[in-house]
């Protein structure tokens, strides 16, 4: 009985400890809440040395030309952001219609292999993984204890 308790105790505080890692993880993924709602986006990058660079960046409707070096940042130049260009919607080319009819062929193909499995064992059966070994375990478990 005391090994019993021992190890829901064990059992519990690991999800405990479990729980405020996963806690913690989703918290500190957020990133900090000032930069929420406001992306930044690299428009380009070009190295005009061996420790400087000028960079393009987007940000809030804005393009800024920022100049880089080792010591520092400098806005070099602010503008208005050009608004995205419209994707154009393209006609069906040959690829695509050979594609098309790849991912049929594939389909059916798929549907051959599952019809001849059907009837072969899981290929996880008997090993630690699969779910009928743990129910096979824990019935024997039972079965010993009540002898």
């Amino acid at each position: 009985m005391d090994s019993l308790m021992l190890g829901l105790r064990v059992l519990v505080s690991l999800g405990a400890v479990l729980g405020v890692m996963w806690l913690l993880y989703r918290r500190l993924r957020r990133g900090p809440a000032a930069a929420k709602g406001r992306p930044l986006s690299l428009v380009s990058r070009q190295s005009v040395g061996p420790k400087a660079s000028v960079v393009l960046v987007d940000t809030d409707g804005k393009r800024f030309m920022l100049g880089v070096t080792e010591h520092g940042i400098s806005v070099l130049h602010t503008a208005e952001a050009p608004a995205p260009e419209p994707a154009e919607a393209e006609a069906p080319t040959a690829a695509t219609r050979r594609a098309a009819r790849h991912a049929a062929s594939f389909d059916a193909e798929l549907a051959a292999q599952q019809r001849r499995l059907a009837g072969q064992p899981a290929p996880l059966a008997g090993s630690l993984l699969d779910p009928g070994t743990w129910r096979l375990a824990a019935a024997a478990l039972r079965g010993g204890r009540r002898q």
